[in-house]
C-alpha cells in the first residue's frame, strides 16, 4: 500500500536552499501517490503536468545542489557520484513519462515510479546530500576538501551508512538497467524501421511511402508544438463540438422542411390544370399539414445560424493554426493586435463564463519583429492566470496595447484577487505557485519572463490584494535575436 512521504528534520540538511526544493519535491511525490491510490481523480493531461514538474525540478534542483559543490570546492569524487544520481533521476522520470505514454496511461507505470521517487529520495538526502552538506560546513570551518570528504565522522553510524551506501549502489545498478533496455529497445525500433525501409525500397510504391514518411514526419513536429497547449486541446474541443453540432441539427431539420415544400409544389403541379373545388381543397389541406407559413418564416433564421455555425468553426480552427502551425518558428514582423486576438480566441473557453472582455487596442500599433508563437503562449499565460484571479464571476479582463518610443506594450488588467509584496518579490521564480498542488508547475510566469527577455523585453507587474493585477509586457521593434 502505498503511503505519502512524511517530511521530518532528519532530511533537514541546512542548506534553505537545498531544504525548500526538497520540500517540493515531496510535494509533487505526495500528489502523484494521491493519484495512484485514487484519493484524487486526475486526467491524463493533470498527470502528465505532474511528471513534466518532476522533470522540470530535476533540472532546476540538480543545477543548483551541483553549482553549490562547485562554488565551495567539494570532493571532485563526491560530485561525480552526486552528478551520477541526478542523471539516474531524470532519466527515471523520462523513461517512466514514455512509458505511461506508451502504455496507454497505466497506472502501474506511476506506482513504479513513485515506489522509484521515495528509495531515492530517502537514500540521495540521508546520504549523498547529506555528506555534500557536511562538506561544505568543514570546508567553511576551513578544512581541505580532500579531509572534508571523508566519512570517518560517521562511524557511530556505521550501520546505517553502509545501508545507505548499499541503496546508493542498487540504485545505480535500476538505472544502468533501465538505461540498457532503453537503449536495447531504440535499438529494435531502429532495426524494424530498416526492415520496413528495405521492404519499401523494393515495392513498386516508393514515391507514395516516401510521401507516406514525410507526412508523418509533419505530424511529428505538429505533435510537438501541440505538447505546449496540453490542457487548452479539451477546451478546444468542447468549443468545436459545439457549433458543429447545433449546425448539423439545423441541416437535420432544413432537409425535412425542403422535403414537405417539395411535396406541397408537387401538389400544386398535379392540381395545376383545372383547379377544381376538391384541388383547393387538397392545396389547402396540404398547406395547413406542412405549416408552410412557419417553413418560409424560419427557412432564412436556419440558414443564417448554419452560416454563423460555420464562420465559428473556421475561426477556431484558423486561430489554433496560428498558435501552433510548424512554419511559425521563424522570427518574422507580426501584428500583436493579431496575436493577442488569436490568443484570446484560443483561450476563450476558459474566459467567456468568468469574465467580460474590454479591449482599448491602439489601431495603429506598428508591426513587432519576434516569434509569433512564444509571445502568443506569455499572452496565454498572462490570460488564462488572470481569468484563474477572479474569485466570484463576472469579472473583468482589459485588453490594452499602445506604442511606446521603444516599442510597443501590451497589458492584461483583472479585477481579481490580486497579490501582495511577498507574492509578487517572487512571482518570476521557477516552481514559485499561489495554487493548490498538482494545479500547477509554477513555471509558466518564469517561462514567459525568459520569452519576453529572449526578445529583448520586460514584463511589468503592479498588483493590490483585493485591487486585481496589472501585467504589462513591453517589446522593441526589432530587437538584437539571440544566436
Amino acid at each position: 500500500m502505498l503511503e505519502t512521504f512524511k517530511w521530518d528534520q532528519r532530511y533537514e540538511t541546512g542548506i534553505a536552499v537545498v531544504d525548500s526544493q526538497h520540500r517540493h519535491l515531496v510535494d509533487l511525490l505526495n500528489s502523484l501517490v494521491e493519484v495512484v491510490t485514487e484519493q484524487r481523480h486526475a486526467e491524463s493531461g493533470d498527470v502528465l503536468a505532474l511528471l513534466d514538474g518532476l522533470a522540470a525540478y530535476a533540472v532546476v534542483h540538480f543545477a543548483d545542489e551541483e553549482r553549490l559543490m562547485r562554488e565551495a570546492g567539494c570532493d571532485p569524487r563526491h560530485m561525480e557520484i552526486h552528478e551520477r544520481q541526478h542523471g539516474a533521476f531524470g532519466e527515471q522520470v523520462r523513461l517512466a513519462r514514455s512509458e505511461y505514454l506508451a502504455s496507454h496511461q497505466s497506472r502501474e507505470i506511476l506506482e513504479l515510479l513513485v515506489r522509484f521517487v521515495t528509495s531515492w529520495l530517502s537514500f540521495h538526502i540521508l546520504g549523498s546530500d547529506k555528506d555534500m552538506a557536511g562538506q561544505i560546513a568543514r570546508i567553511n570551518q576551513g578544512l581541505p576538501a580532500a579531509l572534508s570528504a571523508s566519512r570517518e565522522h560517521d562511524k557511530e553510524e556505521a550501520p546505517t551508512r553502509i545501508l545507505l551506501e548499499a541503496m546508493e549502489h542498487l540504485y545505480d545498478l535500476m538505472a544502468q538497467r533501465n538505461l540498457a533496455l532503453v537503449r536495447t529497445r531504440d535499438e529494435l525500433a531502429a532495426l524494424n524501421a530498416h526492415l520496413e525501409q528495405r521492404v519499401q525500397e523494393r515495392t513498386a510504391e516508393l514515391e507514395r511511402a516516401l510521401a507516406e514518411v514525410e507526412r508523418t514526419r509533419e505530424q511529428l513536429l505538429q505533435s510537438e508544438k501541440m505538447s505546449a497547449i496540453g490542457q487548452l486541446a479539451a477546451g478546444v474541443a468542447h468549443e468545436i463540438n459545439n457549433p458543429v453540432g447545433f449546425v448539423s441539427s439545423n441541416l437535420g431539420s432544413l432537409t425535412q422542411y425542403v422535403d414537405r415544400l417539395l411535396a406541397l409544389v408537387s401538389t400544386y403541379e398535379a392540381q395545376a390544370g383545372a383547379l377544381p373545388e376538391t384541388a383547393r381543397q387538397a392545396i389547402a389541406a396540404k398547406r395547413r399539414e406542412v405549416d408552410y407559413d412557419f417553413l418560409r418564416e424560419d427557412v432564412n433564421d436556419l440558414l443564417r445560424e448554419s452560416g454563423e455555425g460555420l464562420e465559428r468553426v473556421k475561426k477556431i480552427v484558423q486561430d489554433m493554426k496560428v498558435f501552433s502551425h510548424v512554419d511559425h518558428g521563424e522570427w518574422q514582423e507580426a501584428d500583436l493586435n493579431a496575436v493577442l486576438e488569436s490568443t484570446l480566441n484560443v483561450v476563450w473557453h476558459e474566459v467567456k463564463y468568468k469574465a467580460q472582455v474590454e479591449r482599448q487596442l491602439d489601431p495603429a500599433l506598428p508591426r513587432v519583429r519576434c516569434l509569433p508563437a512564444q509571445i502568443s503562449q506569455v499572452l496565454m499565460n498572462l490570460l488564462v492566470n488572470g481569468v484563474q484571479a477572479i474569485e466570484t464571476p463576472p469579472g473583468k479582463l482589459t485588453l490594452s496595447s499602445r506604442a511606446t518610443p521603444a516599442g510597443v506594450e501590451l497589458t492584461v488588467s483583472d479585477s481579481g484577487r490580486g497579490m501582495g509584496p511577498e507574492v509578487l518579490k517572487h512571482l518570476f521564480e521557477p516552481f514559485f505557485t499561489t495554487k493548490p498542488v498538482g494545479k500547477g508547475t509554477g513555471l509558466g510566469l518564469s517561462l514567459s519572463y525568459e520569452i519576453v527577455k529572449r526578445h529583448g523585453g520586460q514584463i511589468l507587474v503592479h498588483s493590490e490584494p483585493g485591487q486585481g493585477s496589472r501585467f504589462t509586457v513591453q517589446l522593441p521593434l526589432d530587437p538584437e535575436r539571440p544566436a
